[in-house]
């Protein structure tokens, strides 16, 4: 249509599995390396959001000028899943519970994912549970394995650094990477550690890094001021006006 433009950015919305680094089997790197293997991000972005965003391999905003794409850490690899799965000890497969909440990315994502993973011999249940019930037993509780939820609020990374924080990842090396990003004033410096802590990140497979959702616009041609991508989930209508 001549009058209508659409318009594809990003969000401060990275989507993970999120996994419980204390539970025994997933505390093991090997097979939280063999599920980063096992993840083919394009075909979870594809079928769950028809296309509709950006792969990522850190917990990091792809707009963000510090920015590093880690996608590659743990690339695509079958063979490679089922190896390391073998070598931590379940080459005969893992049950492992899958927790999704009630959006759209997390329930048509996670039966890709859990696809994904069975094809490398993970054993998956998917369970299905609303805001609350998620709310208490995967935030609070942390009684969960596997999980599939976007983390929106803006520049988030300092929340791999706190301590009972429900992926249950204490790194003493991510902290002090994160105190030295804190604390220095110097915006080169700052940029160097943010890197860093999105390599530690990465290379530990904290998480199974997914995407960064979408926002899509459809606006009227003539409508100015209209954010392409959300720094945080509003957008200032002060700043928009017709042409």
């Amino acid at each position: 249509h001549k009058r209508v433009e659409v318009t594809h950015g990003t969000t401060e919305g990275e989507t993970i599995l999120s996994t419980n680094n204390k539970h025994p089997a997933l505390s093991k790197l090997k097979v939280r390396q063999a599920i980063a293997h096992a993840l083919n991000r394009k075909e979870i972005i594809d079928g769950a959001m028809f296309g509709a965003g950006t792969p990522i391999g850190s917990h990091f905003a792809p707009h963000n000028p510090d920015y590093l794409d880690l996608t590659g850490t743990y690339p695509f690899d079958q063979a490679k899943a089922k190896a390391l799965l073998a070598e931590a000890g379940y080459g005969g497969g893992l049950e492992l519970s899958l927790k999704l909440p009630p959006t759209g990315y997390a329930r048509n994502g996670g039966q890709i994912v859990a696809q994904q993973l069975e094809k490398v011999g993970f054993k998956i249940k998917i369970e299905n549970v609303e805001w609350p019930v998620w709310l208490k037993q995967v935030y609070k509780q942390k009684t969960y394995d596997l999980s599939i939820v976007s983390h929106v609020e803006p520049m988030d990374i300092g929340i791999y650094a706190r301590p009972g924080y429900y992926f249950q990842y204490e790194s003493a090396d991510f902290q002090e990477i994160m105190r030295k990003a804190d604390s220095t004033t110097d915006a080169g410096e700052r940029s160097k550690f943010l890197k860093q802590a999105q390599r530690k990140l990465a290379d530990d497979a904290v998480n199974g890094f997914l995407f960064q959702l979408a926002k899509i616009t459809i606006k009227d041609k003539g409508l100015t001021g209209i954010w392409k991508s959300s720094p945080m989930f509003v957008n200032d209508m002060r700043a928009v006006h017709w042409k």
